[in-house]
Parts: C-alpha cells; sequence; structure tokens
C-alpha cells in the first residue's frame, strides 16, 4: 500500500499551511478569542482554498478526497492551534447529511454558505450515543423536545442544529433545526482551548414535523458513522498538536541552559524527549489508521483511545520541560496542552473507546 500523499493532497497540505502560517501566527491567534474573527478565518481558509469541499464526494460539489482530505486539513488546523468549526461543520456533520440522503443541504454546508453543527452530548452521553436521552413527543403536527444539549460547538453561531432525540420507543429521530427557535435556550460559553460552545435547554422546545431528517436504526447508524468520522478527524487534529508540541519542546532544550549546558544535553531529558518522539508518532500511525479504514468502528475506536493517554503525555512532558514557562500565556506549549486536553474528553474518552474495540473484538 502506497502511504504517500499524492499531488493534490500535497498542495492541499502545503497551501493551507501556508495560508494558517501568514494568518495566524501565535501572537494573532492568543487575541483572536471572538467567534466574528474566528468564523472569518474559516470562512477565508474556506474561500480561498476550499477545505468544506476538499473531503465531500463530487456529487455535492466537492473535491472527492474523503477521509484522507480531511486528515490533511485537520491536522494543518491542529499544528496551527485554529479554532474553527470545521470538524463539527463539514466533517461531522457533513457526513451526517450525505448519510441521511440530504445531500442539498450538504451541498451547501460545502460550498461554505451555512454553518450547521449537530448537538450529541448530554450529561451523561460522554461519546456514546446510545445513552442520548433528550426525548421526543408528538405535538401538534411536530414534536415537542425535553432535555439538555451540553458543549455544543459554536452553537451560539449556527444557523442550524441538529438535534437528536428519541421518541417513546426509543428510536432516535434526527431534527434539523433552525437556529432563531434556539436563540433563548442557549447559555453560551468559552471551553478551556478557546472554543465558544453552549448548552441548550430543549424542555418545551416545539419542532415542525418537517424539521425531522431521520429516524431509527438508519439514522441512528448514520450518526455513529459521522462521530466516528468526526473522531479520525480529531485524530489528524491531534497528530498536528503533537508535532508542534514536541518540536518547540526540542527547540527549547536545544536553547536553555543549565548548569552551563544545554537541556538537550543530559541524557535523562534526551530518553524524555524520545518518548515524545514515540507517543507523537503512535498518534500519528492511529489517524491514518482512522482515515484509511472508514466504516472499521474498531479502528475509530483504537484512534480515540490512542491519541487521548498519547497526547494527554506528550503536552505534560511539554510543560514540564519548559519548567514553569511552561505555564505561560506567552509560550504556546500551554495553549497546545489546553486543546489536548479538550480533544482527549471529545466524543468518548479513551476508557469508552477501549471498551468499545474490545466488545468489537473476536474471541
Amino acid at each position: 500500500m502506497n502511504l504517500e500523499y499524492d499531488d493534490d493532497q500535497r498542495m492541499l497540505r502545503d497551501t493551507l499551511a501556508r495560508f494558517l502560517s501568514q494568518q495566524l501566527p501565535f501572537e494573532t491567534r492568543r487575541a483572536m478569542r471572538n467567534p466574528a474573527a474566528q468564523l472569518a478565518l474559516w470562512r477565508a481558509a474556506d474561500s480561498g482554498i476550499g477545505i468544506g469541499a476538499a473531503a465531500l464526494p463530487a456529487s455535492v460539489g466537492g473535491f472527492g478526497g474523503g477521509r484522507v482530505a480531511a486528515m490533511i486539513v485537520a491536522e494543518e488546523l491542529g499544528a496551527a492551534l485554529a479554532v474553527t468549526p470545521y470538524i463539527d461543520c463539514h466533517v461531522l456533520t457533513g457526513e451526517l447529511l450525505l448519510a441521511l440522503g440530504e445531500t442539498a443541504r450538504a451541498a451547501v454546508i460545502g460550498r461554505g454558505e451555512a454553518l450547521v453543527v449537530t448537538a450529541i452530548e448530554e450529561p451523561a452521553t460522554r461519546g456514546d450515543i446510545g445513552a442520548v436521552a433528550a426525548h421526543a413527543t408528538p405535538a401538534d403536527d411536530g414534536w415537542m423536545l425535553t432535555g439538555r444539549k451540553v458543549a455544543v460547538a459554536f452553537a451560539a453561531e449556527a444557523d442550524h442544529v441538529v438535534i437528536p432525540a428519541r421518541d417513546a420507543e426509543h428510536n432516535l429521530r434526527l431534527f434539523l433545526v433552525p437556529a432563531a427557535s434556539l436563540a433563548d435556550r442557549l447559555q453560551p460559553y468559552w471551553t478551556i482551548d478557546d472554543t465558544p460552545a453552549a448548552d441548550i435547554d430543549l424542555d418545551g422546545l416545539w419542532i415542525d414535523s418537517a424539521a425531522e431528517i431521520g429516524r431509527g436504526q438508519d439514522g441512528e447508524a448514520a450518526l455513529q458513522a459521522a462521530v466516528d468520522t468526526a473522531i479520525a478527524a480529531l485524530a489528524a487534529e491531534a497528530s498536528g498538536l503533537a508535532r508542534v508540541l514536541l518540536d518547540d519542546t526540542l527547540l527549547y532544550a536545544k536553547q536553555r541552559k543549565q548548569f552551563g549546558a544545554t537541556l538537550s544535553s543530559f541524557q535523562a531529558l534526551q530518553h524524555r524527549m524520545v518518548d515524545m518522539l514515540m507517543l507523537r508518532e503512535s498518534i500519528a500511525a492511529a489517524a491514518l489508521l482512522a482515515a484509511l479504514k472508514p466504516g472499521d468502528a474498531q479502528a475509530t475506536a483504537a484512534a480515540k483511545a490512542t491519541i487521548g493517554d498519547a497526547l494527554r503525555k506528550i503536552g505534560q512532558e511539554a510543560v514540564q520541560l519548559h519548567g514553569a514557562m511552561g505555564m505561560t500565556e506567552e509560550l504556546r506549549v500551554g495553549h497546545y496542552f489546553k486543546r489536548a486536553t479538550a480533544i482527549e474528553q471529545r466524543l468518548g474518552t479513551g476508557d469508552f473507546h477501549a471498551a468499545r474495540y474490545a466488545a468489537g473484538m473476536v474471541l
């Protein structure tokens, strides 16, 4: 199997990396803690490079790059620590709409004409869509919802939000809800990695029956497939983060002197940095495995379990090897570690996915 990028894939990687280095140097990124600036960067990358269409099939106006293209985009966004709705909108929701046959709506996302996110997490889900407990009850040619969604990235900025809920028979139903219907139900806040998010109070929310876009086992399977595609992209983003955390640590160790010698000359610290390199390579391998094996739940679960543990250890070592400097706002390793912590918790922890992997093993 040839694992080298082809010319188009290299062009996508190099063009996006160059764009981000010019538009998002670290000092600029520190000042971009507002959704308007974050969305402006995302739209500029989308309109100028076509990151939204890169992974989508040609049938909806995309470039047909699939998971590998999504991996390339997510890795470069991670390396630049860019806060965008790329994974939430283009990858997770775009994949979900395609799986549900909503090709026209997926094409709108691919063209960058709408921001649509999916509200998966609830207080008890932690990545397990089987634990979705939001409830939908038939009411007046529509549905009355109850429940609560939490940590929905870019919910306050979205044009629509896909809301999964269960009916009385415990069947999953998916609703595409206009943002205007949710305006007074959002509790927005910032997560530790500077991502705008919001909790959504669904109690008493009436949804027109026309808003339903999926139901039953087909809807649940489509949602799980979309979540797995998003996990593959998160693994790629983790690979970009790990690359920078290691590079910054190596550079600092070569420059910082202690007892008249550079930190990189101490054998004990060399061993720790080699361990960081091995962990970085394990993340890159896990991301590649998840990208190359779509539909393989075990490959996805293995990737998420791997990146959570490995990225946390890399982040911890990067901060510790920088000493007290690693905790300051002025150095980027602390900011990357915050994003690493957020990725570890997103769409299921390592323990959850390790159990998911074990459940799929044939004994």
